[in-house]
């Protein structure tokens, strides 16, 4: 944070940095007090690229692609093809509208419902977004390395789900229920009790029910077979 004094006055400029997230005790402390944050629009560009790129990353190695690959023995090699490069195209587009749902959609609803200034919420949704792509990141080698679904990460619980139940859907919510996601309600939490003058228990439970949202949207994404909609 930087203190500028100007005719008698200061004002201070609090600069988003994505690493910032590993102080958030004294990050939040100083968003509180800033009145100006610089550097986050090319913070929130350079995440939707950083996301992209790793959709992108997942497309071309066909991760998620099980209902794709159900069409290898019942299509011709140029329908095959053309269903791969439509996934990666579709992968694309998910890395870019993933970010922009993180960002900006709980954003609006702390904004709103908890009184805390819409771009103070895009720094914290900034924070969260760069955990949940350090998540993407360990499915993919949960793949290359282990070939484990996304939902079987041991970080997750999704291997406790397979254990209570064979429905996809609570095995999906389950898996979706991962320390990285607890990461990100942590930091929810806390940059909306420094930024927030709401009592801690109403914003808390906003947080868990947005991010329920989230997980169970997630799940039923999962739990959909695309490919027999097509």
């Amino acid at each position: 944070m930087i203190d500028i004094i100007l005719d008698g006055g200061s004002f201070m400029i609090y600069q988003s940095r994505i690493f910032h997230l590993f102080k958030p005790k004294d990050t939040f402390f100083q968003l509180s007090r800033t009145e100006v944050i610089y550097g986050l629009k090319w913070r929130v560009f350079w995440l939707i690229l950083f996301s992209t790129v790793i959709f992108t990353v997942e497309g071309l190695f066909g991760i998620g692609s099980t209902s794709i690959s159900r069409s290898l023995t019942l299509d011709s090699k140029d329908i095959f093809e053309w269903h791969k490069a439509l996934f990666v195209i579709g992968k694309v587009l998910s890395g870019i509208i993933y970010s922009v749902c993180i960002l900006y959609i709980p954003s609006l609803f702390f904004s709103i419902f908890a009184d805390v200034s819409y771009r103070k919420s895009v720094v914290i949704q900034a924070f969260v977004l760069f955990i949940l792509l350090l998540e993407q990141i360990s499915y993919i080698l949960l793949v290359m390395i282990f070939n484990l679904d996304w939902y079987s990460s041991p970080l997750s619980l999704g291997v406790i789900g397979q254990y209570i139940t064979s429905i996809p859907f609570i095995i999906a919510l389950f898996g979706s229920l991962s320390i990285f996601k607890f990461w990100g309600i942590y930091i929810q939490y806390k940059g909306l009790c420094s930024l927030s003058e709401k009592n801690r228990l109403p914003l808390f439970l906003m947080v868990v029910i947005i991010n329920f949202i989230f997980w169970g949207f997630t799940a039923l994404l999962t739990y959909i077979d695309f490919y027999r909609l097509l």
